[in-house]
């Protein structure tokens, strides 16, 4: 049986190890040495920052996934076999975009190929709960590809939310601590969540623990004035596993999608900018919440405490709501987003006008 004492020790020994190692890291000349340095339009930093995070997240925690099977504390089967190839897919792909700076083609083919290796695992969405409905199941068509079943639109929707959760945190690592900090706090939602009687998933609550150390330990090197950035793997690889804990969670995707409600709303209306602009939805820019936050005239550390405030307001009435008040409060997130954000540009453009 794993008590709380288990689920501190994990926290604690995870983050020590991740601490440690990135302090262990930093001081090498190969680690500055081992990708050029990129300097984007969007970049809010004029100094060099390594690299490094999810070089280092991510193989600390398939080695501390496959600890815990060996002990018995994480089910030992196709699924959990399925989401560590997915994590060294994430892996590979992000060193190899940290070095080449790859098109955005290529990163989506790859999402999608690493979305279709963890659904033939067997991890997908069997059904979801329509606000103000019944449970609906998504299994209406089984067809067996070889040794394969596919499942449709399961299994299509299943990789539309693993892949759009993993561009949604891609685009909110913007400003430093932001997307580390609010992938702690859905790991700690989501680590309530499977603790309550009425879940009661002790490998999801053990798996929570083990992110939520490696993100701190990141943490204390990425909080403003930062010394190193998470890298396309290690903000790829947050959206990836929050994707992953919230299916296997038994389809709590509802929960994370409302920690989360603030970079996925702002996501959609970033999509819908750069598609009436006539540019590609990829087309990195300034048109992020964060930046308008920094635009503002709030500081980094003044942004990311909105944000986190924000996350934990929403990661909270998830805890609480059912279905149908999840979704009205995540309505009334996209009306909060857009209040804010016209009025954050009213703010700046008066401004503006002013000084000319």
């Amino acid at each position: 049986m794993v008590g709380f004492i288990d689920f501190l020790s994990i926290l604690a020994l995870s983050f020590g190890i991740s601490v440690a190692l990135f302090g262990l890291l930093l001081p090498k000349d190969w680690v500055r040495n081992l990708y050029a340095e990129k300097r984007r339009d969007r970049d809010i930093h004029s100094d060099f920052k390594a690299r490094i995070g999810g070089l280092v997240i991510i193989p600390l925690f398939i080695l501390g996934v496959m600890i815990l099977m060996a002990v018995g504390w994480i089910p030992n089967d196709a699924k959990y076999w399925g989401m560590l190839v997915g994590a060294l897919m994430v892996l590979g792909y992000g060193y190899w975009d940290e070095k080449k700076d790859l098109s955005w083609h290529i990163q989506l083919g790859v999402q999608v190929a690493i979305a279709l290796v963890v659904v033939a695992s067997g991890i997908g969405i069997d059904a979801i709960m329509i606000p103000f409905g019944e449970l609906v199941s998504l299994d209406i068509w089984n067809i067996g590809v070889g040794p394969v079943m596919v499942s449709l639109p399961a299994d299509i929707i299943s990789i539309l939310w693993i892949v759009g959760l993993m561009n949604v945190v891609n685009w909110l690592d913007g400003i430093d601590g932001l997307a580390g900090g609010v992938g702690v706090i859905g790991f700690g939602v989501l680590f309530v969540l499977a603790m309550t009687p009425f879940v009661g998933q002790v490998h999801i609550a053990i798996l929570c623990a083990l992110l939520a150390g490696l993100y701190l330990g990141f943490l204390r090197f990425n909080w403003y004035p930062s010394k190193i950035f998470l890298g396309t793997y290690g903000s790829m690889f947050l959206g990836y596993i929050m994707g992953i804990l919230a299916i296997v969670s038994g389809g709590k995707m509802a929960t994370a999608s409302l920690v989360f409600a603030f970079p996925i709303l702002d996501a959609v209306s970033v999509i819908s900018q750069r598609l009436a602009a006539g540019q590609s939805i990829f087309q990195a820019d300034n048109r992020h919440f964060h930046h308008k936050l920094l635009q503002l005239g709030l500081t980094q550390r003044q942004a990311v405490g909105v944000m986190y405030g924000l996350s934990l307001i929403f990661g909270m009435s998830a805890l609480v709501l059912q279905t149908r008040g999840k979704a009205i409060v995540f309505a009334l997130g996209a009306i909060t987003l857009v209040g804010l954000s016209l009025g954050i540009t009213w703010i700046v453009g008066n401004r503006e006008a002013k000084s000319d």
